[in-house]
């Protein structure tokens, strides 16, 4: 059997789809795959209507509610709870509805042959608060079960320096194989651990288009500019503005609204899960975003779109960017752009070519990992 571990517990649909796809292509190549259902409250408590904060001190982890994030989402607390619904229903039905360990020592990865640790980012310490064990292969295991990082992910293009030591002592002793999503992030690595390290894709490029179009779900709006963010850009919604008054178009906003920076005229849909999140890029006329899964599934799908540069941590969009040569795509910070931009054509069937010579390089890390030593 091979596992999963990864950032299954987070209501973001970057994440679930991630190990979505990558389970099914596991699946897809004959393997039995099932994901790990790690999830401390330290890290899946930050999606609940009333957030879960953690802190540690003296030895332990301390939680605490912070009310202040709760009170800003009162105002769209209906579609809030019926986007958490669906994710929780997407997690149960296609990822895993056992009960969540909360530590890391409770994890036996024993009936395991091969766990794939990643992707996504894994190893963002800000985001795990400290390189957190199972991510590190500090786990009890077993000697018959293998560790392989696939597509793990800093975040940005290398961890702070303080965590080199503990990082670099993790991965040597625990990982047989290791891949990373970002170019530099791979490069820093090999050079940390004197061996070999490849960057590879992300796993949602693993699953043909087809199997996109037969998972999502198709929206009630029709030509629609789709904006989906991760942070709010005074530019990029003055242009988003422009844009859809020069179309005609309205506005589809799929993230949730950040305090003080919602436009009143997009058509916020907040309460959609997975299988709609898919569907709204596959019928989107054009995307505006900043996400890298929001990047991704824009080239998945073939669509006209621009990328704005986030203030910080925008090393993984540039990577996917270089990877299929559109960096012209990219609207970097303190750059104008006009409307032309969106409308300059791409190069598809380059992007195809690059994109299955990709996936090869992808699926060989994949089966080499797999295959017995």
């Amino acid at each position: 059997m091979t596992g999963i571990l990864t950032f299954y517990w987070a209501d973001d649909y970057g994440a679930m789809l991630q190990v979505y796809a990558l389970r099914t292509y596991l699946e897809g190549q004959g393997e039995t795959a099932e994901i790990i259902p790690y999830a401390p409250l330290r890290l899946r408590g930050r999606y609940q209507l009333i957030p879960v904060n953690a802190a540690y001190k003296c030895g332990k982890w301390i939680f605490f509610r912070n009310f202040l994030s709760f009170f800003h989402k009162l105002s769209y607390a209906r579609q809030f709870y019926k986007r958490r619904m669906s994710m929780c229903c997407f997690r149960k039905n296609y990822l895993s509805g056992k009960k969540p360990i909360e530590d890391a020592r409770k994890l036996r990865l024993q009936p395991y042959k091969v766990v794939f640790v990643g992707s996504d980012q894994v190893w963002n310490s800000a985001i795990t608060f400290g390189l957190d064990d199972a991510y590190m292969g500090n786990i009890e295991r077993g000697e018959s079960c293998r560790l392989i990082a696939y597509g793990a992910s800093f975040g940005r293009e290398k961890p702070p320096r303080r965590e080199w030591r503990e990082f670099k002592n993790a991965i040597s002793n625990n990982f047989t194989a290791v891949s990373l999503r970002e170019r530099e992030g791979a490069d820093f690595v090999e050079r940390l651990l004197k061996r070999p390290v490849v960057d590879v894709l992300d796993p949602i490029f693993l699953l043909d288009k087809d199997v996109w179009r037969n998972l999502g779900r198709k929206p009630q709006e029709k030509k629609y500019i789709l904006f989906y963010i991760t942070e709010p850009q005074e530019f990029m919604l003055w242009f988003t503005n422009r844009l859809s008054e020069t179309s005609g178009m309205p506005v589809v906003q799929l993230s949730c609204p950040f305090k003080g920076k919602q436009e009143k005229s997009f058509l916020l849909r907040m309460d959609a899960g997975p299988e709609e999140f898919v569907g709204y890029f596959q019928y989107a006329s054009c995307v505006i975003t900043n996400s890298f899964h929001g990047l991704a599934f824009s080239i998945l799908f073939e669509k006209q779109f621009l990328v704005f540069q986030r203030s910080v941590y925008h090393t993984r969009l540039q990577n996917l960017l270089e990877k299929f040569s559109l960096e012209q795509r990219l609207i970097k910070q303190g750059e104008t752009a006009d409307l032309a931009c969106m409308d300059k054509e791409i190069d598809w069937p380059a992007v195809r070519r690059c994109l299955q010579e990709e996936r090869e390089h992808s699926e060989k890390f994949i089966r080499e990992g797999i295959k017995e030593i």
